[in-house]
């Protein structure tokens, strides 16, 4: 998986975790990964400037802009990737098609703002951000709140092409093949990881967060989630001020608005913003921020299950104890890093503990809007209550893990985390 990181041994090896390491694709992607072995570094670098040279050719455009970070993370990012990496052929394209699809976006984006600099004049006001850990009720209350339609949120399709296919500034069509592009990546998704869809279910019209955005300033957590620990990148990563990242989030939101007008206040959404909780309030200081809270044992057995499932994507052999550690420091930093950054005299904060969403996820809106300064409408309480029926917990099968697939101590993780469970009264969870 990571060059120089040994794999476990089979007898070291839950079965459950020896599936993962040992991934069973379908049949044409394993003859293509076999295919296109010997050809996929010359077809798909991973270098910088090689990177950069697709995209201009591909948008006939050549300024990236610099109101964020990129050739820096760009280039640590790259190499860290082409030599410490381990993917197949299909891991390859993926990454390198992330990467592009920042670089083109970027490109267009510039592109807009000098053509139609109206597109960033309104501001984004007040918009209610949702941060906790992965498990944590954050996506389930996105999701509910999305369905109130005076709150704009990111449909998959469109976290995955934010500007129109073609020219940004022109009228969109009817439908939209944004949305035909995302059901596709979807289908693809399904059929290279069925069980994912009992980790976290993916909709092409649901509201999901904004890493893909991040990504375009390198303020975002979605290349540490594809390769674990890379040197170089993640170093610079960790050690940055990302004001400049998020401020150019807030453009790109701009733009998204100017070019599909809809709902009144944003809706967003990540776990990563646990950790730049300083960037994030000073770049919308008029937000309101929800952070859910549960017990980060869950958080960390479920992250790196979902993620040892979902490297078969990627590679040929997913590291479960690698993966395991990374869950570790992933969830130890998000949640030192709120601790850390968070005034608890912050009324901008609404705390939400994973229980009473369960609950009451009615009442647990109703006390978000109370904080935000709105109201739920009774044609939005209607909308919210017909979806809640329909997007019951479980309905796709249980999502199974335990610690000995990653290699990992409860009691341990426990003393670990000590420190938030008692900043936020968070109880411990029967696993």
């Amino acid at each position: 998986m990571l060059k120089g990181v040994p794999q476990p041994r089979a007898d070291e090896l839950t079965e459950k975790a020896r599936g993962w390491q040992n991934p069973r694709l379908p049949i044409e992607l394993r003859v293509a990964n076999r295919v296109l072995k010997p050809f996929a570094a010359r077809l798909w670098p991973l270098e910088a400037e090689a990177l950069k040279a697709k995209a201009r050719k591909r948008t006939g455009l050549s300024d990236f802009g610099d109101l964020a970070p990129l050739d820096e993370p760009l280039g640590l990012l790259c190499r860290g990737m082409d030599e410490v990496a381990e993917f197949h052929p299909f891991g390859r394209l993926s990454v390198h098609t992330a990467i592009l699809s920042a670089l083109v976006n970027r490109l267009r984006l510039e592109d807009l703002a000098k053509r139609r600099p109206e597109a960033f004049e309104r501001p984004v006001e007040a918009p209610i951000i949702i941060a906790g850990l992965v498990r944590s009720g954050t996506s389930f209350l996105q999701r509910l709140m999305a369905e109130d339609p005076d709150l704009r949120s990111i449909p998959f399709w469109e976290v995955l092409n934010p500007l129109p296919i073609g020219d940004a500034a022109a009228p969109i069509p009817d439908p939209d093949p944004r949305i035909k592009a995302g059901a596709r990546a979807i289908n693809y998704m399904n059929r290279a990881s069925p069980e994912m869809v009992t980790m976290h279910e993916m909709e092409n019209e649901s509201a999901e967060e904004e890493l893909v955005l991040l990504a375009m300033g390198f303020s975002s957590m979605l290349y540490e989630a594809t390769a674990p620990m890379l040197p170089g990148y993640m170093p610079w990563y960790t050690g940055t001020d990302h004001t400049a990242g998020y401020a150019y989030l807030r453009r790109v939101l701009q733009a998204m608005a100017w070019i599909r007008p809809s709902g009144r206040r944003w809706l967003l959404k990540s776990p990563q913003h646990m950790e730049q909780f300083g960037p994030l309030t000073t770049v919308f200081p008029d937000a309101t921020v929800v952070q859910t809270h549960r017990d980060p044992v869950r958080s960390v057995l479920s992250t790196g299950s979902m993620l040892a499932y979902s490297y078969r994507q990627s590679y040929y052999h997913p590291n479960p104890h690698l993966v395991g550690r990374q869950a570790i420091v992933m969830t130890e930093r998000l949640l030192r890093a709120a601790v850390r950054d968070r005034d608890p005299a912050d009324d901008r904060f609404v705390d939400v503990m994973f229980a009473d969403l369960n609950a009451d996820p009615l009442g647990t809106v109703r006390r978000v809007y109370a904080r935000a300064g709105t109201e739920l409408t009774p044609e939005a309480e209607r909308r919210l209550s017909d979806w809640l029926p329909r997007h019951a917990r479980g309905r796709h099968g249980a999502h199974t893990y335990t610690a000995a697939d990653l290699a990992l101590d409860t009691d341990e993780l426990r003393e670990r985390f000590a420190f938030y469970y008692e900043r936020f009264g968070v109880p411990h969870e029967p696993l």
